[in-house]
């Protein structure tokens, strides 16, 4: 794995067979002893049967309505040419994989100004979101509040034996309450940014009171076949789910974009992780370059693209996608980064539009249309990065009543900054007296610009200290303390770019 010292890095890749297009990293051209699996698309009202009478074995039909039919099992090679030449037959596909999308990891609430729409009372209540992913952890403490019914397709179901997979994915779990439970974290992690509750447990999502559906389609490697998350997709529309989040990727399938043809007709919204090929151009991966569905690029906490963001013309918007904290299975936490941190921001707030009376044909082009310019190239931010606030025409962290920027207004001065989180773990090793400082700091009218955290004895003498740069008006981070001499607090400070400061202690 790449950069140990960040959380972790899973990259979650198509795996196309006999698709044209560039080979990725880690990919290969089928599942590992499935050499003869193939799915068939026919009409919807024709060529079914001689699919059928052709393989070997049938492991899945799906029935996309008017867009057609599909038929995935095994076919001879024989088998395979004939159906290729058969008027009826409308493609002919190996059955590939798609992997969960996800590298390091980000924060971004505050960042898209969903906090300002939960305060405003802008929940996502009432409306149901689906992971289509790894599946969610069934009694996550800031999860289970919020979760209904869930899927998983035979392959992808909940194993207590997991194994692993080629990105290092995977967890081998005591007990799977549900068949859709998650054994690997992406899922879960995905389903935290889009919707954890607001309940004093661990982290806030962007719609703290949406209902959350797992759709477990990719296995505990983070692999899924094409027609496995066909299947999620169908099953997601069929349930009349309002959002759709898609945090993977692959080379296009044709299984793959009949579904998500049939869930525009059921008028789902779809919103997907643009991939993690970059640093390139036009290389945006599937689903999310369907035209059905929204693409997502990712953004750091400066909203400089990420490094590992894809772009291409189908990017639509960006999001937080870099050292993004959320939920993780076993009541846990981490910070993940990737397109597939990214995607669930948009999907929360999709909802969150939704469940203030947004008509869902209309939440593509109202995000797009409040979201925030950040100077980056169109086909990288698309319209511009998420905000939530905006979105619904509320008043945003950023907004200034003051339409003269030059006018320095000494009866209305700058605010200090705030300190939103400040917590301290403290250990001895050896000699060491340690402390590791977890901080989130803020700053609603202005720009941030340092935060120090220090040891201090008794006296108040300084054992050490660690400084970060941060800019915007939010940032998080941690720091690392240690003395041989015997610390009495820990103080933090955080400075803005005017030079307000804001500084508070703990024990140690």
């Amino acid at each position: 794995m790449a950069n140990d010292n960040i959380s972790r890095r899973t990259i979650l890749q198509g795996v196309g067979a006999g698709v044209a297009g560039t080979t990725l990293v880690g990919q290969t051209s089928a599942r590992e002893g499935d050499e003869a699996e193939y799915i068939v698309g026919v009409g919807p009202d024709r060529g079914l049967e001689r699919a059928r009478e052709e393989a070997e074995s049938v492991r899945r039909e799906l029935d996309f309505g008017r867009v057609g039919r599909a038929v995935a099992g095994r076919f001879s090679d024989e088998a395979v040419a004939n159906l290729e030449n058969n008027p009826n037959v409308r493609y002919v596909e190996r059955n590939g994989l798609m992997w969960a999308l996800e590298q390091e990891t980000p924060y971004g609430i505050e960042k898209v100004e969903a906090d300002v729409a939960i305060d405003e009372g802008e929940t996502g209540d009432g409306v149901s979101v689906a992971i289509i992913d790894t599946g969610i952890d069934a009694q996550h403490e800031t999860l289970e509040e919020n979760l209904g019914d869930g899927y998983a397709t035979e392959d992808a179901a909940c194993t207590t034996d997991c194994g692993g997979g080629p990105f290092g994915g995977g967890n081998d779990i005591d007990e799977c309450l549900e068949e859709w439970d998650d054994d690997n974290d992406h899922g879960t992690h995905c389903a935290g940014t889009a919707g954890a509750a607001d309940n004093d447990a661990g982290v806030l999502g962007v719609a703290p009171d949406v209902t959350l559906h797992a759709v477990k389609v990719l296995q505990c490697d983070g692999g899924g076949t094409y027609d496995d998350i066909a299947a999620g997709i169908q099953w997601s529309a069929d349930q009349g789910h309002d959002v759709q989040n898609m945090s993977l990727g692959g080379d296009e399938s044709e299984v793959v974009a009949d579904a998500v043809a049939y869930a525009d007709q059921q008028g789902v919204v779809m919103v997907a992780a643009a991939g993690n090929d970059g640093p390139c151009t036009d290389c945006v991966g599937y689903p999310a370059a369907y035209d059905e569905v929204i693409a997502v690029s990712a953004t750091d906490e400066n909203d400089d693209l990420a490094d590992f963001s894809s772009t291409g013309p189908e990017v639509e918007l960006a999001a937080p996608g870099v050292d993004v904290l959320s939920s993780i299975p076993r009541d846990d936490y981490d910070e993940f980064s990737g397109t597939s941190m990214s995607s669930p921001h948009v999907a929360g707030a999709a909802a969150t539009l939704i469940a203030a009376g947004t008509n869902p044909d209309d939440v593509r082009a109202e995000l797009k249309d409040a979201a925030d310019d950040v100077g980056l190239d169109d086909n990288e931010q698309g319209a511009g990065r998420l905000n939530v606030a905006d979105a619904l025409d509320l008043e945003s962290n950023g907004d200034d009543d003051d339409d003269d920027d030059d006018d320095d207004d000494e009866s209305d001065p700058e605010s200090d900054p705030d300190i939103d989180e400040f917590t301290v773990s403290t250990r001895t090793s050896g000699r060491w007296n340690r402390a590791d400082v977890d901080w989130a700091v803020s700053d609603g009218d202005g720009a941030l610009e340092s935060v120090t955290s220090e040891l201090l004895a008794a006296d108040g003498v300084v054992l050490d200290s660690e400084s970060s740069s941060v800019g915007g008006s939010s940032a998080s981070g941690e720091h690392e303390l240690r003395s041989d001499d015997e610390p009495e607090e820990v103080r933090l400070t955080v400075v803005d770019e005017s030079g307000n400061e804001t500084s508070d202690t703990r024990a140690y």
